[in-house]
């Protein structure tokens, strides 16, 4: 874990997590929906790497799709593939999408030192829809706030999701660790004012996110709560 957190910073009330990628590994599952979604409109299918480096770089599903149709498809047929791709993950996920084993104790561990949880995902889900995954997770009860890129005007890198989530948090954006997986949420969390913390996932490795200038690199979600004993140590 590299720690680079400016001294000023010397109080942290609040973690804002993405969730994709962060919180649970929802790639393979998102995958294989999406190509599953596009044959039905007699495509072929993408590779890994091209659909992995589209949500690296915070594009939205729509935003996807224009990419992969001929440019001469009219908007109604990428609105129909949106909701087959959406349709087709959704029964997946609640099957195999899992979060990630450290969640669970690291959520009651946050909430133990008085932390506030908040989440700020790039979906454009209904934000019911958080709620009842996260329940089903057994961690609803532990989160304070959830937003979804649906709430917001602007998707990351802009910082309106980390900014509205502190706000449902009720706390101060320089009080608030944002912690994501693609240099979007990075640049993100910036924008916003937040510390900035950056983890590897399995798309995305150490180095795709280092242009966004991240405070803190975990190695994986447990050294969010070495973060949090250094910070409380060095006060």
């Amino acid at each position: 874990m590299r720690n680079t957190l400016l001294s000023k910073r010397d109080k942290i009330s609040a973690v804002i997590f993405d969730i994709d990628g962060t919180l649970v590994d929802s790639f393979p599952a998102y995958y294989s929906s999406f190509n599953k979604g596009i044959s039905e409109f007699k495509l072929e299918p993408v590779p890994e790497d091209f659909l992995a480096n589209c949500l690296k770089k915070g594009l939205s599903l729509g935003e996807i799709l224009r990419m992969t149709f001929p440019a001469s498809v009219e908007e109604s047929t990428i609105e129909r593939c949106k909701r087959e791709i959406l349709a087709f993950f959704l029964r997946t996920e609640a099957d195999e999408v899992k979060p990630f084993p450290e969640v669970n104790q690291l959520f009651k561990n946050l909430k133990d030192r008085g932390i506030k949880i908040g989440i700020a995902s790039g979906r454009m889900s209904i934000p019911d829809d958080e709620w009842i995954r996260f329940r089903r997770f057994g961690v609803g009860k532990l989160i304070d706030a959830i937003v979804t890129s649906r709430e917001v005007e602007s998707r990351k890198p802009a910082p309106d999701i980390i900014i509205e989530c502190a706000r449902r948090l009720n706390t101060p954006i320089e009080e608030c660790v944002a912690v994501g997986d693609t240099e979007a949420d990075i640049i993100a969390a910036r924008r916003a004012g937040a510390i900035s913390a950056a983890i590897a996932s399995r798309q995305n490795k150490k180095e795709s996110f280092l242009k966004g200038k991240p405070e803190v690199i975990l190695n994986n979600l447990n050294d969010l709560i070495v973060f949090m004993e250094d910070q409380e140590m060095n006060r």
